[in-house]
């Protein structure tokens, strides 16, 4: 394969499509390879973090590339799902060691070590799997396929427009779909006036409650932000320093309800391995992740009250299209 060349000047949608693809596709090849020669855990999640962007650019720039069907969101999404199960492991492993482990008791210490020595036990059968979904004909396809269409692109029509003036019409749709979420309505009331109202004073118990029953639609929330931050970070050049305050804030959304969602993904790790008892064995810890929720809940509520405005959304709207 010759090297990837990016595009000088990309004014319009083509080349700035192409040098996007491209520069997420090297990432692919160099930590592909990396995976294959070391034992770092981080080649992994970049590698799965590249997946992931370009699985949202070939979804923001769909309506000006023509691509082989293979390359298509399906795909992409599965083998980065597959790739991300040993990548949620460490997860756990990172939170028990180093989140929780300070405050924890002697006797509830013991249990716990345990449990982060199974985790840690299958790496090297895990290094394996991930070795053999690389070696898949369906991701060597799709790798292929990438690389081919790089060396010879082809796009539709559309694709022949300075990029500038598509900024809105590329972006509106995801920002439109992130605040659309039924995610941003958890944990709120609609009073008689149909004014949204975020319900404040919960108890810790509520707070827990209130997540693990609305797990499932939080977590596709934070799908979106992820979405949107990536569909954003993609013409940050072209907007002024208030577009990154509205980034961080993208952000941020990303971050906490992805806090919430590896303390989900913790509790449910325990009780698969202990049972329903590890509550009982496990007190403190359980009182610490439950703590830990309420915490990151009043920090999503400040961020879900500024979404819920109608005046920062139009602010937000009136930006993209301001250029």
């Amino acid at each position: 394969m010759s090297a990837i060349i990016f595009k000088d000047n990309s004014v319009t949608l083509a080349d700035y499509s192409y040098n996007a693809i491209a520069k997420q596709v090297k990432k692919i090849l160099k930590y592909e390879k990396k995976i294959l020669i070391e034992e770092d855990p981080e080649n992994l999640h970049q590698l799965r973090v590249a997946m992931r962007r370009l699985r949202s650019i070939l979804s923001v720039f769909n309506s000006a590339l023509k691509i082989p069907s293979i390359i298509n969101d399906t795909n992409i999404s599965n083998i980065a799902r597959f790739l991300g199960q040993q990548r949620d492991l460490d997860i756990l492993k990172i939170n028990l060691e180093d989140k929780f482990s300070q405050e924890i008791l002697e006797i509830e210490h013991k249990f716990i070590q345990k449990i982060i020595a199974d985790i840690s036990k299958p790496s090297s059968q895990d290094t394996k799997e991930i070795k053999l979904i690389l070696s898949t004909k369906n991701y060597q396809k799709l790798k292929q396929s990438l690389i081919k269409w790089l060396e010879k692109p082809e796009f539709k029509g559309i694709a022949n427009i300075k990029i500038k003036s598509l900024l809105s019409c590329l972006l509106l749709p995801q920002i439109s779909n992130f605040c659309l979420q039924s995610g941003w309505l958890i944990g709120t009331k609609i009073n008689e006036n149909q004014d949204i109202i975020v319900q404040e004073n919960l108890t810790d118990e509520e707070i827990n409650l209130l997540i693990n029953k609305q797990r499932k639609i939080l977590h596709t929330l934070r799908k979106q932000a992820k979405k949107t931050r990536y569909q954003l970070e993609l013409f940050i050049d072209f907007y002024p320093e208030e577009y990154k305050k509205y980034l961080y804030l993208v952000e941020q959304v990303q971050e906490i309800l992805g806090n919430i969602q590896d303390n989900i993904c913790l509790e449910n790790h325990l009780t698969e391995k202990l049972g329903k008892t590890w509550l009982t064995k496990l007190p403190t810890l359980h009182y610490l992740i439950m703590k830990d929720q309420s915490i990151k809940w009043q920090e999503w509520q400040k961020l879900q009250e500024k979404f819920l405005d109608n005046n920062y959304r139009n602010q937000l709207t009136s930006l993209i299209i301001a250029i």
